[in-house]
């Protein structure tokens, strides 16, 4: 086999490749053996059609079959002698097969693409002093307030306030999407995450027992749901349940209750430290952050489109599911993939930097780091360690697993040899 490789780029290889007729003779007398077992023609034992005729009926399809299995075994043997590190399938041109002739093909591909890591030692970025703003003490005790209220039937009075929860029947359309919604919950005091912008407020001060209120509500152009943004909800909607909810006071009995603490101090105290844990945990992934984008400003590498293209696939998919849990049927959202390709390059070429350091610097990860992050996973599931690891090996996800870790070391690494300063 005659093999030429030509650099189309850094990162994309021309492959021509030669096969000489013997064993692209060799092959096709295999498949038509094979084809002859399995041929049913009329006039002829099975198994005893001539040669000469299946080539007649099957020729152009013995063929195709035939260059096809050629090019996927010769092009394995290549990538492997010549360590191509290809990244996607090959694009293949020239691919027939002549009788009496040399098979002939010609096909580019991309692959991972090979580089030197730089300048990665010693460097420099900046770490902001971790701080507790008090007045998010004070909304994290509101919140958790408003989790220990308890709701009770209107007495007393006959239109809605803020202080309510009501259940409503509520059809219509959002521009031209249809709205049935036999039973849909409004939590008249907290709109910050509002279904439809300004519902809330349009139920606070109506009627207990509104019955088929036409409402019009214009949705804001900056509204992050593609399907809603700039539209208009026309419905009409029924109150079928109102509930007062009943916000405990802030005094020690509160935090008592809560079994966190046994004043409103230590329930302060105690919500200012879990704060600051958090807070300590962005700054450190803020810092490995600037870290990786110090690193690929300083290396600016080429990176194959097809890993790209994945990467985007997984941003995609982190998209969708943020709109889930969010409650928003991403099914309908409109993904504008070309925004998301820059960040997804440079994740590309993150990842690929890493793992070059991590050669380079001979990062390894033992099983009893594999454990260890088994056992950490295990505890936030609160299912057995033994049970994680084999959901992982079912999944086929311990070599992710692997790689994720030796990153994560390789950041590691990376830190202590940079220069951080502080800064507000």
């Amino acid at each position: 086999m005659q093999v030429t490789i030509e650099d189309v780029s850094a990162v994309e290889k021309k492959v021509d490749v030669v096969i000489p007729w013997d064993r692209v003779k060799t092959k096709l007398d295999e498949q038509y053996r094979q084809l002859g077992k399995r041929a049913k023609l009329k006039g002829f034992r099975p198994g005893k059609v001539p040669r000469n005729i299946l080539e007649k009926l099957y020729g152009k399809d013995v063929n195709l079959e035939v260059a096809k299995a050629l090019v996927q075994e010769s092009f394995v043997e290549v990538a492997r002698e010549q360590e191509l590190k290809p990244v996607a399938d090959p694009v293949v041109q020239d691919a027939s097969i002549k009788f009496g002739e040399n098979f002939h093909y010609v096909a580019r591909v991309e692959v991972r693409g090979e580089f030197e890591p730089k300048d990665y030692k010693g460097l420099s970025v900046e770490r902001r002093t971790p701080k507790v703003d008090p007045a998010r003490v004070d909304h994290e005790l509101e919140h958790l307030r408003i989790q220990y209220a308890k709701f009770k039937a209107i007495e007393g009075r006959e239109e809605t306030t803020a202080t309510d929860v009501l259940l409503i029947k509520m059809e219509g359309k959002i521009g031209d999407m249809p709205v049935d919604q036999p039973e849909f919950e409004v939590d008249l005091g907290h709109t910050e995450h509002e279904a439809i912008p300004g519902l809330a407020k349009a139920l606070t001060g109506v009627p207990l027992n509104l019955e088929n209120r036409e409402l019009e509500l214009p949705i804001g152009a900056d509204d992050p749901r593609p399907q809603f943004a700039g539209k208009t909800a026309a419905l009409k909607v029924s109150i079928k349940q109102a509930r007062e909810r009943l916000v405990p006071a802030l005094d020690d009995e509160f935090a008592k209750d809560t079994g966190e603490a046994d004043t409103v101090a230590e329930l302060r105290s105690k919500i200012e430290d879990k704060l600051k844990d958090a807070e300590q945990r962005n700054v450190d992934r803020e810092v490995r952050e600037e870290l990786v984008k110090e690193l690929t400003r300083l290396n600016p590498i080429a990176v194959a489109s097809a890993l790209v293209d994945r990467q985007v696939e997984v941003a995609v998919n982190r998209v969708r599911i943020n709109l889930a849990m969010q409650g928003r049927d991403w099914r309908q959202a409109q993904i504008d993939t070309d925004k998301l390709r820059p960040d997804a390059e440079q994740e590309v070429r993150a990842t690929l930097l890493l793992d070059a350091i991590a050669d380079k610097e001979s990062v390894e990860v033992s099983e009893a780091d594999i454990d260890k992050r088994i056992a950490e996973m295990a505890s936030q599931q609160k299912k057995p360690a033994a049970k994680v690891r084999a959901e992982l090996e079912k999944e086929g996800r311990i070599s992710g697993l692997r790689f994720a870790i030796r990153e994560e070391k390789t950041l590691d690494l990376l830190l202590t040899e940079a220069k951080i300063s502080a800064k507000e």
